[in-house]
């Protein structure tokens, strides 16, 4: 028996919102982050991080980030995509465990 996720319009709307809305990053750099991957190799160790609970980001790797180039928005939204496509991962496996779809 399937159940449908009560709450899946709500999230359909978070993932609009946070990877289709305009930005100082494009859509596709966005959605690469939320993905697993990242739109650069420079931001990969940083977005590796921001999906895993246990790597204990600290505030040089931002430092760092900001040393190569990268300005705080693309920081943020880009570590924003990440920790909602790491979310919606564990969610999503969640829901499914549960007989929803997910």
């Amino acid at each position: 028996m399937t159940r449908s996720d009560p709450h899946a319009g709500l999230v359909d709307a978070l993932r609009t919102a946070v990877l289709g809305s305009a930005g100082v990053t494009t859509p596709e750099a966005r959605a690469a982050a939320a993905g697993g991957g990242a739109p650069s190799d420079a931001l990969a160790p940083f977005l590796a991080k921001v999906r895993d609970p246990s790597s204990g980001m600290t505030e040089r790797d931002i430092v760092e980030l900001r040393d190569g180039g990268h300005t705080e928005e693309e920081i943020f939204e880009l570590t924003v995509a990440a920790a909602l496509g790491a979310a919606l991962q564990r969610y999503e496996r969640a829901v499914a465990s549960m007989g929803g779809e997910g």
